[in-house]
């Protein structure tokens, strides 16, 4: 459903879950509530900025959320490393992480400033509230301007 403005934010999750499913580890029943909360968040912010789970996408992300969401710095710091997010960059192949660094640099002062011009922090937690509403109609009302890069289906090992 990448693209799909119309979607609500509850759908447009559910088909990003079922697209990577086979990517994302914390869905699985070992996986600790708390690990799950902030992906249940972090999912969230993959679908609203419009970031796939590529080594671009995944960077864009983390940006997005330092710059564009009420967790800070420090919450993202620590929310990711009890979630053990970082072992996911051990999936990226050698050329994966070459080509999507390069692509990812250049992206990384734009989306600060588009971050910085939204109307409002997107909420990490307590995003609940919008789950029925249309993607299109959220991107309004924070004034999220996505980068619009494409997405790559490729598997991780690319």
């Amino acid at each position: 459903m990448p693209g799909d403005d119309r979607a609500t934010l509850r759908q447009a999750v559910q088909a990003f879950r079922e697209r990577n499913a086979e990517h994302l580890s914390h869905t699985e029943e070992w996986v600790s509530s708390e690990a799950r909360v902030f992906f249940e968040a972090h999912d969230v912010a993959h679908v609203l900025f419009d970031c796939d789970i590529s080594l671009f996408g995944e960077g864009a992300v983390k940006i997005w959320t330092l710059f564009g969401t009420d967790l800070g710095f420090w919450g993202h710091i620590t929310g990711y490393r009890e979630a053990s997010a970082f072992e996911l960059s051990r999936h990226f192949g050698v050329s994966h992480a070459i080509s999507n660094t390069i692509k990812l640099l250049p992206s990384i002062p734009l989306i600060i400033v588009r971050a910085k011009r939204m109307r409002k922090l997107w909420p990490w937690m307590g995003f609940e509230r919008h789950l029925d509403t249309p993607i299109l109609d959220i991107r309004e009302e924070y004034q999220i301007d996505v980068l619009n890069y494409g997405h790559s289906e490729r598997s991780l090992r690319h």
